[in-house]
Order: structure tokens, then C-alpha cells, then sequence
């Protein structure tokens, strides 16, 4: 796009935005930003080249204010901003432009951000650091943030006492509720499975709460399946954009 800029006219509908007008007619919107960092004047001769590199950084403040916005109500990991900036069709390079900014004041951490997110999880109910690998993982988050992340989490708690602390609370239930003894161990069994926590682990447990009793052989003839972990997708609301 080229041409002389005969007017730059404030939006009426958005005060922050300018309106530019090339050989009088109107050519497309800029914010008031943009205007003053390439210092928009009328009369400017506007050539494609210019033009490219006003658009480009346009798209910047705005993918920074939708970045900023979405960033007020809670943290969040790199894909997450990422994945919104992709809704608004900014382009991979603006986006990328906007978390290294965001990154250089600390607004974006991924390494940070896992420690809350786990912590977060585990402040809700205790899960094995598979369930929580997985969390992260569907999170975008890298597979090295996720290993430090657990690694530290782990010399602070074991997937034993995890186990063990979901598997108290959840027992007295289950004493309250079924009194036969082989679906007493059934239901702790799945409950701990669908935590996440390993066979050898629950196995463990079972012993430690209920002691002197021994598993049932089928119960040992196999290992519970590899549990799923779904994230539950939360509709963003209008003002976050």
C-alpha cells in the first residue's frame, strides 16, 4: 500500500486508535502508539516498504494488550498465550516478539509457572508425578521444565506419601460405604489407579492401611491401566480478550 497521507483522524468509537487516509482515502487504522513511534505526520509520503513495518508493529501493541489482559487473571504457560494470540490471527513472529517482552519483566515463566501449577494440583487433591507430567505436558510445557519441576517436587514429597495421604481420606469412605472386604481393596485400588500412582505403589499403600490383610490373587495378576488425564477446557470470557 502507498500514497501520501492526507489525514490521520482520531476514532471515535476507540480513542486510542487514528484513522489514515491516503490521496484522501481511508486506508486502514493504526494505534495512536504506532502513529508516534514511526511519528505519522499528514503529508508523509507512505511507501510499501514503510507501510509493512508500521503493520508489523501494530500487530505487536496489540498482541501485547491482548497478551497483558489475558495475563490479569491468572498466570499463565507460554502455549497458553501462545494459543490466544492465535485466535487474533497475530502472526507467529509478533507473538514471539510479545513473550520475549513478556518474559524479559517476568510476566511469562514457564518454569515458574509449573511449580504454581503443581502446587495449585496438589493443594486439591493428592495425584502421582505421572498425572502431573501429563498436566504439564498438555500444557505445552517442555519436557525439561517438567523435569525440574518434578524433580523438585519430588525431593519435597514422594509419590509414596502422595499416595498414601489421597488413600487415608479416601479409605474411612469406603469403610463407611461397603463392607465387603475384597471391593474394599477394589475401590482403593481403582481410586489410587485413577490418581495416577503405580501398581507396585498402591500395593504398598494397601498394605500400609489396612495391615494383615493381603491382596486378592487376580488383583495381582495385572496392573491398572495407564490413567487419562483431561484437562477441563474453560471458556474464556469476552473481557479477557
Amino acid at each position: 500500500m502507498e500514497g501520501t497521507i492526507t489525514a490521520i483522524l482520531r476514532q471515535k468509537n476507540d480513542k486510542a486508535r487514528a484513522s489514515i487516509y491516503l490521496d484522501e482515502a481511508f486506508a486502514f487504522g493504526l494505534n495512536e502508539q504506532t502513529v508516534e513511534q514511526f511519528r505519522i505526520r499528514k503529508g508523509d509520503y507512505l511507501d510499501r516498504e514503510l507501510h509493512e513495518k508500521i503493520v508489523e508493529f501494530d500487530f505487536f501493541i496489540d498482541a501485547k494488550r491482548i497478551a497483558l489482559a489475558f495475563l490479569n487473571y491468572r498466570a499463565r504457560s507460554e502455549k497458553e498465550i501462545r494459543d490466544r494470540l492465535k485466535r487474533e490471527d497475530i502472526p507467529e513472529g509478533v507473538t514471539t516478539r510479545v513473550l520475549e517482552f513478556l518474559g524479559e519483566y517476568g510476566l511469562v515463566n514457564d518454569g515458574a509457572w509449573s511449580k504454581a501449577f503443581v502446587n495449585d494440583k496438589l493443594n486439591r487433591k493428592p495425584v502421582s508425578a505421572k498425572q502431573l507430567e501429563i498436566a504439564l505436558s498438555q500444557k505445552g510445557v517442555s519436557k525439561e521444565v517438567i523435569g525440574q519441576t518434578l524433580e523438585e517436587l519430588n525431593s519435597r514429597q514422594t509419590d509414596e506419601e502422595r499416595a498414601m495421604l489421597a488413600a487415608e481420606k479416601r479409605w474411612q469412605r469406603i469403610l463407611r460405604t461397603e463392607s465387603d472386604a475384597r471391593k474394599q481393596k477394589q475401590k482403593l485400588y481403582t481410586f489410587l489407579a485413577s490418581r495416577g500412582f503405580s501398581f507396585a505403589i498402591i500395593e504398598q499403600t494397601y498394605k500400609q492401611i489396612a495391615p494383615g490383610v493381603e491382596l486378592d490373587e487376580e488383583m495381582l495378576e495385572e496392573e491398572p491401566p495407564t490413567p487419562t488425564f483431561q484437562l477441563r477446557k474453560r471458556a474464556i470470557p469476552e473481557s479477557e480478550g
